[in-house]
């Protein structure tokens, strides 16, 4: 029985039991049983041989593909970390369509994909998944930077409504657009002039000038272009206000984010409705206060409607209604044991309810945060923060000034002469300081 060599050949069975039946391989007397497979994928035949031994020769041999990924894996979770070792492994397990064949299947799916990129480079005016846009890419025009002021142009989702607004609604939108928009800047100094001017006979304080200038602004404005004042035509166009038939949206895309409704969310596990703006305030120490202090706060809202405006064909704008938690006090807003903030939304501000409410932000102003339920205090909400994907932060200059900078770089001049050596000059170019070499 020396020296025989008996070949087994198995049945077809089941996957878990090929590898069962393959860990066994042993001799007796020098009899070496092997076990031969049926005929599989071409990449798991090295695979599946992966232990040969027998008493004599005490041969193991490990699988050049096992070898292959336990050092590529080592490298990555070397140089990569775990995390991203763990996202490359998440990627990798994608490619696999067959159970019974994992490592074959992942190694198919990954030439597939290596492929469809090469041949990708080559295909113009064709979507594919390298030149594809993103999911909230929204819209990408720099003609609409005209028609939409404040940047608030974006891509809408879903069914369009059309809808009057109240009047408050109506005064409080259009207000907000007066208030920051730098062509009608000097006619607000103006108008605080006269009201300052008026205030010195009836001794109003500093708060209730400011109350009367946020209700009278826009009527006095729309009163005095339309008198005769001497003013260009955009300031024209804005005094006499937006029409009162709007657009309204449940689903908006910019910046990166996609915004939804409250309403659009309420049969949802996903969240989309949570903003925060940085506004500049003016505070009062008591209603007597005559230097009150400017500064910036943060609001935390949850958007409720999403309308456009429209000036009659010449500009439009964007602006979010929104329910804005109280941060002005403890009852709204907190800051835990941890550093994170905290509110409840069970207090609001700014409901739109009275004429001096300011519900309204432009859709260019605001960032997507979540609220995550605190479990352990009722009605607080913990504050997270987002960021849209395929967003760097590259300072604060715009791509309009780097473009500008990198086409006025003027080229270094070279002289080509310089690096051309002449012919008329011998140069050594055999080294002799060494000893020669042959290599076979």
């Amino acid at each position: 029985m020396l020296g025989i060599t008996v070949a087994y050949s198995a049945p077809n069975r089941h996957g878990c039991l090929k590898v069962v039946e393959n860990n066994y391989c042993a001799s007796k007397r020098g009899i070496t049983v092997a076990y031969s497979a049926p005929n599989r994928h071409g990449y798991l035949k090295m695979v599946e041989n992966n232990y040969c031994a027998s008493k004599r020769g005490g041969v193991r041999c490990l699988s050049i593909l096992n070898a292959v990924f336990a050092v590529i894996f080592g490298l990555l979770a070397l140089f990569l970390g775990s995390s991203l070792l763990t996202r490359f492994l998440s990627k990798l397990k994608s490619y696999c369509r067959n159970r019974r064949y994992p490592e074959g299947s992942i190694a198919e799916g990954y030439l597939a994909e290596e492929c469809m990129t090469f041949c990708s480079r080559y295909l113009e005016d064709v979507e594919t998944r390298l030149n594809r846009p993103n999911r909230n890419a929204g819209l990408n025009d720099h003609n609409l930077a005209e028609t939409y002021l404040f940047q608030s142009y974006g891509e809408p989702i879903g069914k369009v409504e059309i809808v009057e607004l109240d009047d408050i609604s109506w005064i409080q939108a259009h207000r907000y657009v007066l208030f920051h928009h730098d062509l009608v800047e000097p006619l607000r100094n103006e108008y605080k002039q006269i009201l300052r001017s008026r205030a010195r006979s009836r001794r109003l304080q500093h708060r209730e000038i400011n109350k009367l200038f946020t209700e009278s602004f826009h009527e006095w404005l729309s009163q005095t272009v339309w008198s005769g004042k001497d003013v260009n035509d955009e300031v024209k166009w804005l005094s006499q206000g937006p029409n009162r038939i709007i657009k309204r949206y449940s689903a908006f895309l910019i910046n990166g984010y996609r915004f939804h409704t409250k309403y659009r969310e309420r049969m949802r596990r996903t969240q989309n409705c949570g903003v925060v703006v940085n506004s500049s305030i003016t505070s009062y120490a008591s209603a007597r206060d005559s230097n009150p202090v400017e500064g910036n706060v943060e609001y935390y809202g949850l958007i409720t409607d999403i309308i456009e405006l429209d000036y009659y064909g010449r500009w439009k704008v964007v602006l979010f209604r929104c329910d804005w938690a109280d941060v002005n006090t403890a009852r709204g807003i907190k800051e835990d044991q941890f550093g994170f903030t905290m509110l409840n939304f069970s207090r609001l501000i700014h409901t739109g309810q009275q004429l001096m409410d300011e519900p309204y932000v432009f859709s260019s102003q605001v960032k997507q945060v979540f609220y995550s339920k605190d479990p352990t205090d009722a009605g607080w909400y913990v504050v997270l923060r987002n960021t849209p994907r395929d967003l760097f932060e590259m300072g604060n200059g715009s791509r309009d000034d780097i473009v500008e900078r990198s086409e006025t770089l003027p080229f270094p001049e070279q002289n080509l002469d310089e690096n051309i050596p002449s012919t008329n000059t011998q140069h050594q170019w055999v080294r002799h300081d060494v000893d020669e070499d042959i290599y076979e």
